[in-house]
């Protein structure tokens, strides 16, 4: 059997749900939708570190990006970015086509394009924009002169969001 040399990087809660903080979760386990486009393109999924399970404890309570924007999670964040760029440069070192990166729409850390915010009245909103992880890894991509592209997986909508 030949591999496909096909690879994608996808944050933790779309392969773990019960990763995600409390009320949070939209499915009891994997993200069946995205396994199956997964599985469909010949994609190998490497899986990248939940940086609000080394934040906070595993029962939390759903928050906003400004919760997680302090220099502790920012450090944690870029940590994860890191690792994943030493994934990312040895897939391509060994000829393997990185497809994506893929963040989960809303997460206050893990959105690629779009996060949940505070509006004026201290409302949770959605905003076109990325979560605190998603900056970090911008940064430390820039720094190592990498190019990815980044989507979002909406669980809701099953599909995915570019920009």
């Amino acid at each position: 059997m030949n591999k496909s040399k096909k690879v994608i990087f996808a944050v933790h809660c779309l392969l773990n749900q019960n990763a995600r903080a409390r009320t949070v979760a939209k499915c009891p386990g994997a993200v069946k939708e995205f396994l199956d486009f997964c599985v469909k393109n010949n994609y190998g999924i490497i899986p990248i570190d939940c940086p609000q399970l080394m934040f906070e404890p595993l029962k939390r309570e759903p928050q906003t990006k400004e919760f997680y924007n302090n220099k502790k999670s920012r450090k944690i964040s870029e940590t994860v970015a890191q690792k994943v760029v030493e994934q990312i440069k040895l897939y391509r070192k060994n000829n393997y086509k990185i497809d994506g990166i893929y963040g989960v729409e809303g997460s206050p850390t893990c959105g690629a394009i779009k996060t949940h915010i505070k509006n004026k009245e201290g409302q949770a909103i959605s905003a076109n924009e990325p979560g605190i992880f998603f900056e970090e890894l911008e940064k430390v991509l820039k720094k190592n002169h990498l190019s990815v592209k980044i989507y979002d997986w909406d669980i809701q909508a099953k599909e995915i969001i570019r920009v």
